[in-house]
């Protein structure tokens, strides 16, 4: 964000001392376009120390220190041109820079995670300018992360009528469409963002998705493969691979999977994965051949015996329970290979069987991917027993873990398990809004969960309204 604000300071600057103030504003100011915001800095410090009153340079200052993540420092700057504007509050020539202020400070605050005082600055800001494009955008994005997409959606194009026009405003206009299922309007949104910024990840992936929505899954996977040139992270190849194994293209997938894999042996979907590319490719004898080879040769190898048991899970759970358990006695400390029993056990159905293992990880502290992978098979595990209420819990559990990691397809299907829960123990409005949730997050692969929560959703507010099933 840079302000230039050479003419307003013009306007101020009169004594000989102001004069020099200026030259010293208009020399930082040329060192902040540049991007030497340490030297910009440095000017502006020098141009306020001889007139502290100069609010333009101040708030110049403040951009730079935001600019450099010296957040406390810009949130000081940003109080004092506050203070030095109060008293031209009610002036019309002022109130658009007021509103820059405010403007500014909820970017601050944005940027030191602080949503409430941000959505706070940014509404101060529209108080004084209701075109004011960067508060627009601000309330915007907050808007988006309280999952109030539709409300992010009109604040977004808000923002772009008055002049806001970067790629990030037009990502969260994208993406909160994309939430509203506008899969088209998405699509087109997403697209100016990636016009404006050719590298903007999170808009190339959520393009995807909009793609997605529309069956037009080619050009899906044309968006997936652009972001994973770009970001490397599991989290893109691992959507990539998914929807290759959804086109057929196993071979594609299986390398991506492998790629994963190299760098994180241990991570659970990419396993997974791997082993479901090499299955439906018809690989997997192939594959399970040549590791039963290698096992042969080397008995005591648990990582071979766990792998194969990756192989069989999916179509022989009993023969995966084999191997897992074989894992687990050659090298008892790793609970990977107690989650692969816990697995193989839930694929069995033996739920009573599996509890206990998958307890007995989770009550060792095990590592982040283990620990997610426990809990999953250990919601399953208790909700096909119906103890919906132990199961509600891991289920919580899983929706914080994949919120904080952005995964909205995920949320959206443990919000329909998490509904059932609660619907099944009763309490009808934390099911009510479980449910709500995930139709509001749900897209066309959960048409069946989405088919029965819209079939159940009149019968549990009819029920509300007569008073049943409230929390005491």
């Amino acid at each position: 964000m840079y302000i230039l604000l050479s003419l307003l300071l013009t306007l101020t600057l009169q004594a000989p001392a102001q004069k020099d103030a200026r030259s010293l504003f208009e020399a930082g100011q040329t060192a902040h376009q540049s991007g030497d915001l340490t030297r910009a800095l440095q000017l502006y410090d020098e141009a306020i120390k001889l007139d502290p009153s100069l609010w333009p340079v101040e708030m110049q200052r403040g951009v730079a220190l935001l600019s450099m993540g010296k957040l406390n420092e810009a949130r000081a700057s940003s109080d004092r041109v506050i203070k030095l504007l109060n008293e031209f509050a009610d002036s019309p020539d002022l109130r658009g820079m007021i509103a820059k202020v405010f403007s500014i400070r909820g970017e601050i605050e944005l940027a030191d995670s602080k949503p409430l005082e941000a959505e706070g600055a940014f509404r101060r800001a529209l108080e004084y300018n209701q075109q004011a494009g960067p508060a627009h955008s601000g309330l915007a994005e907050i808007l988006l992360s309280k999952n109030q997409f539709q409300e992010s959606a009109t604040e977004a194009k808000a923002a772009i009528a008055g002049g806001d026009d970067r790629s990030s405003t037009w990502t969260v206009l994208g993406t909160a469409q994309l939430a509203l299922k506008q899969y088209a309007e998405a699509q087109v949104s997403l697209g100016e963002a990636i016009k404006r910024n050719p590298k903007q990840v999170p808009a190339i992936l959520a393009r995807a998705e909009a793609l997605i929505g529309q069956n037009k899954r080619a050009a899906a996977i044309a968006d997936l493969r652009a972001a994973t040139e770009i970001d490397t992270s599991s989290q893109t190849r691992l959507r990539l691979a998914e929807l290759l194994i959804a086109e057929k293209q196993f071979d594609e997938a299986t390398k991506l999977f492998q790629g994963i894999l190299k760098s994180e042996p241990d991570n659970p979907e990419a396993r997974t994965g791997l082993a479901a590319a090499l299955i439906e490719s018809g690989k997997a004898p192939e594959a399970i051949a040549q590791l039963e080879g290698l096992i042969k040769d080397q008995p005591r190898r648990a990582d071979l015996r766990s792998q194969l048991g990756m192989l069989y899970l999916a179509s022989e759970p009993e023969k995966a329970l084999e191997q897992y358990k074989a894992a687990a006695q050659i090298d008892s400390k790793d609970l990977r290979y107690q989650v692969g029993i816990g697995t193989a056990l839930v694929r069995l159905r033996r739920f009573p069987d599996a509890v206990p293992v998958l307890k007995t990880v989770l009550a060792q502290n095990p590592s982040d991917d283990t620990t997610y992978f426990a809990h999953t098979n250990l919601a399953t595990a208790l909700f096909e027993q119906d103890d919906f209420a132990n199961a509600a819990g891991e289920y919580i559990w899983i929706l914080k873990k994949q919120q904080a990691l952005g995964d909205r397809r995920r949320v959206a299907i443990t919000l329909y398990f998490l509904g059932i829960c609660f619907d099944k123990l009763g309490d009808l409005e934390q099911a009510l809004k479980a449910y709500e949730d995930f139709l509001t997050l749900a897209s066309a692969e959960n048409q069946l969960e989405i088919d029965k929560v819209k079939l159940r959703m009149p019968s549990l507010k009819r029920q509300l309204s007569e008073g049943k099933g409230k929390r005491k």
